[in-house]
C-alpha cells in the first residue's frame, strides 16, 4: 500500500497518481506491514482569506465620534469580500464578494480634500447590495487601487470574464 500524503488516501503499490485527489504519488511514503496508519501532509488551501485593509470613516466628524466612542463603522476588505459593518449596539454586516463587483468609482468633495479624504463607490452585482459606499477613506486611492487590484486577482482566480451588458 501507499498513502497520499495530500489527502491519506490509500492507493496500490503500482499507482501513479492519487485515486482520490488525483495528485502524482512519486516519492509518496510506503510504510511498512505494521505501520497502517495513513500519513497526512499539512494541507495549506490557496483559498485562505486574508485581510488586505481595515479602516473606518476620518473626516473630523468621524475623528470626533471615534474620540466619544461613538464612530460604528467599519471597513474591511478581503482576498474574496468586502464587508462593511454598522452599528454601536445592534450590528449589521453588508458583505459583497469580490468577483460579483463590475465597477469601482472615487470621489473627493473640496472638503474631502481638504481633510485628507475621500469616498470609494462599488458597484456589483449584488441583488442585496448593488452599491456600497465607504465614506471618508484615507489615503483614498491606494484603497482603491487595493481593492481593484483585489478584484482583479480574484475574478482572474475563477476565470471571470468582463463583458458589458448590452
Amino acid at each position: 500500500m501507499i498513502y497520499c500524503t495530500n489527502c491519506g488516501a490509500s492507493n496500490a503499490d503500482d499507482a501513479n497518481f492519487c485515486g482520490k485527489c488525483g495528485k502524482p504519488l512519486q516519492g509518496e511514503v510506503r510504510p511498512d506491514a505494521s505501520s497502517r496508519q495513513p500519513v497526512r501532509a499539512e494541507h495549506h488551501d490557496a483559498r485562505t482569506e486574508k485581510t488586505l485593509w481595515e479602516g473606518r470613516p476620518s473626516d473630523l466628524g468621524d475623528q470626533i465620534k471615534t474620540g466619544l466612542l461613538m464612530n460604528n463603522v467599519r471597513y474591511k476588505i478581503t482576498s474574496q469580500r468586502l464587508i462593511v459593518t454598522t452599528g454601536l449596539v445592534g450590528k449589521k454586516s453588508e458583505e459583497v464578494e469580490l468577483v460579483r463587483i463590475k465597477d469601482i468609482a472615487m470621489e473627493k468633495t473640496v472638503m474631502d480634500r481638504m481633510m485628507g479624504v475621500g469616498t470609494i463607490i462599488v458597484y456589483s452585482s449584488d441583488p442585496t447590495t448593488p452599491e456600497v459606499r465607504l465614506e471618508d477613506v484615507k489615503e483614498v486611492e491606494k484603497v482603491k487601487d487595493l481593492l481593484r487590484d483585489a478584484v482583479r486577482a480574484e475574478k482572474e482566480l475563477y476565470g471571470t470574464r468582463y463583458r458589458e451588458d448590452l
